[in-house]
């Protein structure tokens, strides 16, 4: 069967079957937009005059978005409050089908909020609201036992990590593993932690380019020091692919077995490339669970990429949208 055929398939008949529970660092972005015309007479800062405000899920929230267009079943882990935009989340979330049953309250723990000022093409001012020490011990525990109870019924778990606190630990990550492994559930991780060694036994660990210099304390100026800084990443955190985002240079994917795979991108043109990463570790675990190689499914997150990067703000990419991506490609 042809390659685009093939994808294809996997969207249209694969993922709309698929179950995956989603464990992460749950955000909300808020937009506050406007117009500038004028500077302050208080001090020399520019005036947004309001125009309107607008929610969207950032973080974990975002990569379950991303699942749920593409046709998935998708249930979310993680914290928020029973704040304003904690009960917002879980609001929208419910509204998308989502289910919400262990997205845990915990004490003196905020939503963790992401608040942008800015006009239509410029962005002035982000105020962050968030306490991204340790989630408690009680919290992992429940965790872990919601997904003893879901296991059986998943496809994949993901894990997305901003470094907020939920998969602050390594022991956590691994007994979240050890778990899988024992369901023989695959396990796909977006991390943007140091504490690589705890990925021992994942399907595959997706760090962007600079999330991999700092993970091995390497500058990549280079294929040859890209090919040193992937080795020893995936050496290290025990996974079974490495896969990388390297923003307009594509995509790139080490294995133990063989040697590293290129993608080209393949951007027709680039607004935003906000949440691109979301998109493609989304759009791979799909692919693998719908019986794709991983070369496959890379190809297939690659041109998911490149739909959702022509697009503005945090974005994502439908089946629909997709499957016309892989008849013009």
């Amino acid at each position: 069967m042809e390659l685009n055929e093939r994808l294809a398939q996997a969207v249209r008949s694969e993922f709309p079957k698929k179950n995956i529970l989603v464990l992460g660092d749950l955000m909300v972005d808020k937009y506050t937009l406007g117009k500038v015309n004028r500077i302050s007479p208080e001090a020399p800062i520019q005036i947004l005059e309001y125009g309107e405000s607008k929610l969207t899920g950032g973080g974990a929230s975002n990569v379950t978005a991303n699942l749920t267009a593409l046709g998935a079943t998708v249930d979310l882990a993680g914290t928020a409050a029973r704040d304003e935009y904690g009960l917002w989340l879980r609001s929208a979330m419910r509204a998308a089908g989502v289910g919400t049953d262990c997205i845990l309250e915990e004490a003196g723990r905020p939503t963790t909020l992401k608040e942008r000022f800015a006009t239509k093409s410029q962005q002035l001012l982000r105020v962050d609201r968030e306490q991204s020490g340790d989630i408690k011990e009680e919290t992992r525990n429940a965790i872990l036992q919601y997904l003893r109870e879901k296991l059986d019924a998943m496809d994949a778990v993901l894990l997305s990590d901003y470094r907020k606190g939920i998969l602050s630990s390594p022991d956590f990550v691994k007994n979240i593993i050890s778990l899988c492994r024992e369901h023989r559930t695959p396990v796909t991780i977006d991390s943007k932690s140091p504490s690589i060694s705890a990925f021992a036994g994942a399907t595959f660990v997706k760090p962007n380019n600079l999330e991999l210099e700092q993970a091995v304390n390497m500058k990549i100026t280079d294929d040859e020091s890209l090919d040193r800084a992937g080795k020893l990443y995936l050496e290290t955190c025990g996974a079974q692919y490495l896969i990388v985002t390297r923003g307009a240079k594509g995509i790139s994917v080490f294995s133990h077995d063989h040697p590293r795979q290129d993608f080209s991108s393949r951007a027709l043109q680039v607004y935003d490339v906000t949440g691109a990463g979301d998109t493609v570790i989304s759009t791979i675990t799909l692919g693998i669970v719908s019986g794709l190689s991983i070369r496959e499914a890379t190809v297939l997150g690659n041109l998911a990429a490149s739909v959702v990067v022509s697009k503005t703000g945090t974005a994502t990419v439908s089946g629909e949208e997709l499957l016309t991506r892989i008849r013009e490609s």
